[in-house]
């Protein structure tokens, strides 16, 4: 079933006008496979696509049930030449084990098949709809062409979508406009950086149990593959029975014809693409017969697999089937095929969720190491968990932490990052893709080096009601005598009932801080974020590994109250960084316009930050005058 409260089961948008046979992993129990077929011999003789004639008829194998290998007819339609570049495709029909009435499921997809006794290729096309079972078969030759070896040397980074602004959650416009008027927003150092509203590459969060990783796979002519998922169960013996499975069939091999899994989470939810063997070279390995997503080299768990039976439909019908123990791993996701070695272990990101509140349970999860891959998986593992005993349709209130730990290029030790918040109202939990992808992504294919993330540990408090309030007002003194120390502040809310709330705030003063007109602001850090996207724009532009790394350390969340005092003054913004006392020399520079510098908006002289259980919205600027003190009495007279 699929995951997501409000959709039927996992359905696949019609991208292509035919699609990949690929199915779906719903769960994690044993396989084993048939004595009769899976004892291989001597490598069959290849059947070149030129010799392949309209007429010819041969077999190919699959599994329709359990692990049993079991033939299927065919019969050679004819072979549709340069179906693509340096490519071809045989067209066949295909019978048996009700074929003629299901046609060819998803799950068949690598499905060898033989002809005149030779391996003519792997069954990997079919038409949505279609009338009768008949599909297209990737040859032999360029199956046989796929590498299997791991690449050496590190992955090249797919940048194309970096952007750091996407940490911004707004536009940061009103606390501008509150702060330093209309005038203020017309400075080239106030342009906004927003948030994409869409992301690229990332599928809409209430889209991730049916569609998770489609808009990843490669358009054209390989189709996208279906994607259906095992939620997370808080039953215990469950996630035990699991491993006791892999366990007693630790031995269990892949052989041609055999039922397998790219697995891309395991643990107490399963999701992966199941899949048919089509050739095995000693540990050699080749699969599916087309893309699972086209991303070429990659490094995901490759597993047996058990099938319960293909369910037919008039739409294009699919095997569910279940993975068993990981048994090598896949390397290389190009257009004929996934390909990789028996026996290799590709690595895993540990994930732990605890939910606590109504229906408190404890996850774990182990999710495909791999920049793009692996943010959406761990966002996949959060909300199925998350979902195991409870919804995201109540008015409820969640607050979140996540804690990462990385191992970033050239250092020995960890380090750690975290980031926290609080969602609230129905869909507030779906609303977190962005918040905890978005870090994740940012640092995984980062382009100054690499970052590698050791563990991810997430907690969610899920409490009912509602968690908004606004920021109404700021009381405060208007005036203090220079040299003060502190400034007390309270900041006025009204929580989503209309109760008002008071939320007293010390702001500690620079002993120093000279006589002037200043501002103090209230909002929440991600208003504060946002507007320091406008107020000093090149920090959004990190030029380091480092520079990336205190960005995302830049507190961003809606439950953190942020209290910040402004000087009028706007410092000269150098390679992102302010200085805040830049030299005469620099400043006359800037003065007289012969060497123009970015600006900042303002100055912050004083900030504190106060954690809250809202989220919060709005702002409140009140003005602070900063006055010489007085002198002291009888100073300056004469003895």
């Amino acid at each position: 079933m699929s995951f997501l409260p409000r959709r039927g089961p996992c359905r696949r948008s019609p991208r292509a006008p035919w699609m990949v046979v690929a199915a779906v992993v719903l769960a994690s129990l044993a396989a084993s496979w048939s004595p009769a077929i899976a004892v291989q011999g001597a490598l069959p003789d290849i059947i070149p696509v030129e010799q392949i004639k309209p007429g010819m008829t041969g077999y190919g194998l699959t599994v329709f049930a359990g692990s049993r290998i079991d033939t299927f007819s065919v019969r050679v339609l004819g072979v549709q030449d340069n179906a693509r570049v340096q490519g071809s495709m045989v067209v066949v029909e295909v019978g048996g084990h009700g074929l003629e009435q299901s046609s060819i499921a998803q799950g068949m997809s690598g499905s060898p098949v033989y002809i005149d006794g030779r391996f003519a290729g792997a069954l990997a096309f079919g038409w949505e709809g279609a009338l009768a079972p008949i599909g297209g078969v990737t040859p032999a030759r360029e199956l046989l062409a796929l590498p299997t070896a791991p690449q050496q040397g590190a992955q090249p980074r797919s940048t194309g979508d970096w952007d750091p602004a996407r940490l911004v959650a707004g536009d940061g416009s009103a606390l501008a406009t509150g702060l330093f008027g209309e005038d203020a927003l017309a400075s080239p150092a106030a342009r906004t950086v927003a948030r994409p509203a869409a992301i690229p590459g990332w599928p809409d969060v209430l889209d991730l149990g049916a569609e998770l990783l489609g808009p990843l796979a490669a358009g054209g002519d390989s189709g996208t593959p279906s994607w259906l998922c095992r939620p997370a169960s808080a039953a215990a013996a469950a996630s035990r029975g699991r491993a006791a499975a892999a366990t007693a069939t630790a031995g269990a091999k892949l052989v041609p014809g055999a039922a397998c899994a790219v697995s891309l989470v395991t643990g107490d939810a399963d999701l992966g693409a199941i899949g048919t063997v089509s050739w095995v070279d000693g540990d050699r390995v080749l699969i599916f017969g087309h893309p699972l997503m086209q991303r070429g080299a990659v490094d995901l768990p490759l597993a047996t697999a058990d099938i319960v039976t293909i369910l037919p439909s008039r739409r294009i019908s699919f095997k569910i089937g279940s993975p068993g123990p990981v048994v090598g791993a896949v390397h290389h996701d190009l257009r004929a095929g996934v390909a990789g070695r028996l026996g290799d272990k590709a690595p895993l990101v540990p994930v732990d969720v605890r939910v606590e509140g109504a229906a408190p349970g404890s996850y774990h999860f182990d999710v495909a190491d791999d920049a793009q891959l692996t943010p959406m998986l761990v966002f996949w593992a959060f909300y199925n968990a998350l979902l195991a005993g409870g919804d995201d349709a109540s008015r409820q209130v969640v607050t979140w932490r996540m804690e990462t730990s990385w191992r970033l290029a050239g250092e020995g030790a960890q380090r750690s990052l975290t980031q926290a918040g609080v969602a609230s109202g129905p869909g507030g939990a779906a609303a977190l893709g962005a918040d905890l992808m978005t870090p994740l992504a940012l640092l995984l294919d980062n382009p100054f080096g690499s970052a590698h993330l050791e563990k991810v540990a997430i907690t969610a408090n899920i409490a009912p009601g509602r968690g908004e309030a606004t920021i109404n007002g700021l009381g405060a003194a208007r005036r203090v005598d220079a040299g003060t120390v502190s400034l007390p502040v309270t900041i006025e809310l009204r929580d989503a009932d209309g109760r008002p709330r008071q939320v007293p705030v010390d702001v500690p003063l620079p002993a120093a801080l000279p006589a002037g007109a200043y501002r103090v602001v209230a909002a929440s850090a991600a208003e504060f974020f946002a507007f320091e996207a406008q107020r000093a724009p090149e920090r959004l532009q990190p030029a380091r590994l480092e520079d990336l790394w205190d960005l995302l350390g830049t507190a961003r969340s809606t439950a953190t109250l942020v209290v910040t005092v402004f000087a009028a003054d706007r410092p000269v913004m150098v390679g992102g960084r302010e200085l805040a006392a830049a030299p005469g020399s620099v400043s006359r520079v800037v003065a007289t316009g012969r060497q123009p510098a970015d600006q900042a908006l303002a100055r912050p002289v004083a900030r504190v930050e106060v954690p809250t259980t809202w989220a919060l919205g709005g702002h409140a600027v009140r003005t602070l005058q900063v006055v010489p003190a007085a002198a002291a009495a009888g100073a300056g007279r004469r003895p």
